[in-house]
């Protein structure tokens, strides 16, 4: 009987011995579980914020288009525009302006020469 003990209580030596590694493999286990749940939720929160702003940037850049579109289409109802006729009226207008500048600034210094005149002869007189 004596062996029987002796082989049973090594067995349950053994069993003891799987037992604790099997606790230590479940400790470990549940560590990783716990990194992994922790990164999981990390990656779940950036993802949320990343989805918030695609979101945002979308509705925004929706937005944009549709107010360029509003504006485009203003333009192609207006009636098109000569540019070459509003170029040479202003090349007009610009020369007028040239011509009536140069008239007034003759004026001014035939007055100026005049009047130079009339003052020299004061002065000698």
């Amino acid at each position: 009987m004596a062996g029987f003990r002796k082989n049973t209580s090594q067995r349950l030596d053994q069993l003891d011995n799987v037992i604790a590694a099997l606790s230590t493999r479940v400790q470990e286990l549940e560590q990783e579980r716990e990194t992994t749940v922790s990164k999981l939720s990390e990656i779940v929160e950036r993802t949320n914020r990343l989805d918030a702003r695609i979101t945002s940037t979308t509705t925004e850049l929706a937005r944009q288009l549709d107010e360029l579109g509003n504006e485009l289409s203003a333009v192609a109802d207006q009636e098109p525009v000569d540019v070459a006729a509003v170029v040479n009226a202003s090349l007009t207008e610009i020369r007028q302006s040239q011509t009536q500048l140069a008239q007034e600034q003759a004026r001014y210094q035939a007055a100026f020469r005049t009047d130079i005149a009339v003052l020299i002869e004061q002065l000698r007189g």
